[in-house]
């Protein structure tokens, strides 16, 4: 501001001292002097008044879903409703938050000349997990003498998220037909071929479309398919989000986490079993288990915008939430922090029949030997334990018991 306000009393002054000396010394020189001077001054109104009068700017993302590791380009555009040839501008996209410290924001140096619109993309790469939100789009202008220097904010909102990236499991134990959460159905599906168990005789009140017509052909009657119980996995998927669970190695053991819910809700989707996710940071965050695209989609939000920021008790979620849960359903859950609380916790699910899979994220070569402990205790109560190093780089066949 104070370079703008100094900037116009020196055009001012430059013009008044021109004149007061054209009409004391007089002649050609001197008076073109002055006149030379009220055009500068008439050119420094015109770019004070016309540099953001017609001026729009426009932002795009080429895309609002990314995973880890992705680049997302941003396109500037500059539009004015009539030509401006005679200033410049400068364009500050300021980053979100979570980059501040991580890149330099983006600054562009524009001059319009007679061009009514004027484009420019820059790219922010490599991005990790997360929710972003790009903000005001900051405009500064001014005159090629350096006289006027104006600024504008333009209010530009633009969010997009960053999915965590997942590795193909090939095998969980979780589709083994001796460990999944199995909510029967009691429908059976005539339409399924797969789904015939074999043939029976036909009894009153059967339906047409269980008529198995070919067997009935031999001969010996009217035959009946008889099915299978049609059954679904369902499983809920716990995540741990409380902050003192994360306090050696944050960043890495959360990550890890969040990758390793990730890749196992991408096999339960492959292998059409339902899945939910819950988990408490700010606010309680609650998906029941079901089985399509857009659910997929809402899940894997969820995982991109949590963050270690919990504040309740993973234990306390664990034992309020469990009890929400039809009693068919394998409760999945990702932490690591065994703590003695939980393992009360999860030994009486398990006693009341619940079917459990532990997942214990770990910092450490190894887990230490208390948390062995609490592993072999909990695999003792049925409950399936499985350990992650943060340093593992392909998950491949995931279940089993940690001895």
């Amino acid at each position: 501001m104070r370079q703008q306000r100094w900037g116009k009393v020196k055009v001012i002054g430059l013009v008044l001292l021109t004149y007061v000396f054209a009409k004391f010394q007089g002649g050609f020189a001197s008076w073109f002097l002055f006149y030379s001077s009220l055009v500068v001054f008439v050119y420094e109104l015109f770019t004070y008044f016309l540099l953001f009068t017609s001026l729009d700017v426009v932002r795009e993302i080429d895309r609002n879903r990314l995973q880890d590791g992705d680049d997302v380009i941003v396109t500037i555009r500059l539009r004015r409703r009539f030509w401006f040839p005679l200033g410049w501008n400068m364009v500050l996209e300021p980053l979100p938050d979570r980059l501040a410290g991580v890149y330099e924001p983006h600054r562009q140096l524009v001059f319009p000349w007679f061009k009514r619109e004027v484009e420019f993309r820059y790219v922010i790469p490599n991005l990790p997990r997360g929710y972003y939100r790009l903000a005001d789009c900051v405009v500064s202008g001014g005159d090629f003498f350096g006289f006027i220097e104006r600024r504008k904010v333009f209010p530009l909102s633009h969010e997009f998220l960053v999915y965590p990236t997942y590795q193909n499991v090939e095998h969980w134990a979780m589709g083994d037909g001796s460990f999944s959460g199995n909510v029967h159905v009691s429908h059976r599906r005539s339409d399924d071929v797969a789904a015939v168990r074999g043939v029976r005789d036909y009894h009153r009140g059967d339906r047409l479309s269980q008529i198995h017509w070919r067997a009935s052909a031999r001969g010996t009657g009217l035959k009946t398919k008889e099915f299978e119980h049609q059954a679904m996995n369902q499983a809920v998927f716990f995540l741990d989000v409380e902050k003192a669970s994360y306090q050696k190695e944050p960043d890495a053991l959360f990550e890890t986490a969040v990758k390793l819910s990730a890749s196992l809700i991408a096999y339960a989707n492959r292998n059409q079993y339902h899945y939910g996710l819950v988990y408490k940071q700010s606010e309680r965050m609650s998906i029941a288990p079901a089985l399509s695209h857009a659910h997929f989609l809402h899940v894997f939000d969820q995982l991109a915008r949590v963050m270690p920021q919990g504040s309740d008790s993973f234990s306390r979620i664990v034992g309020r939430e469990a009890l929400e849960q039809p009693p068919g359903v394998t409760l999945i859950l990702v932490t690591p922090n065994v703590e003695k609380e939980l393992m009360k916790r999860l030994i009486a699910l398990s006693q009341k029949g619940r079917r459990i899979q532990l997942f214990l994220v770990h910092a450490d070569t190894a887990p230490s030997p208390e948390q062995k402990r609490a592993l072999q205790l909990l695999a003792a109560n049925k409950v399936s334990c499985t350990s992650i190093h943060i340093g593992e780089t392909e998950w491949k066949r995931m279940g089993g018991v940690v001895g």
